[in-house]
């Protein structure tokens, strides 16, 4: 993780607020991480699905 990762952190963040939807801090890293690399995730966790533009399988 680099400042590129806590970018994109602070910007799903500000989505969740205004959506008034917060979900645990890790997800929040993790997507993150899939975000900043261009990643699709492969999860059964439904906390990312509130996230809007993430990859998911």
């Amino acid at each position: 993780m680099d400042e590129g990762t806590a970018e994109f952190y602070c910007l799903i963040l500000d989505q969740l607020k205004n959506n008034g939807t917060l979900i645990p801090t890790n997800d929040i890293w993790i997507a993150a991480v899939a975000f900043q690399h261009g990643m699709t995730m492969y999860t059964k966790d439904q906390h990312f699905n509130k996230i809007q533009e993430l990859l998911l399988w």
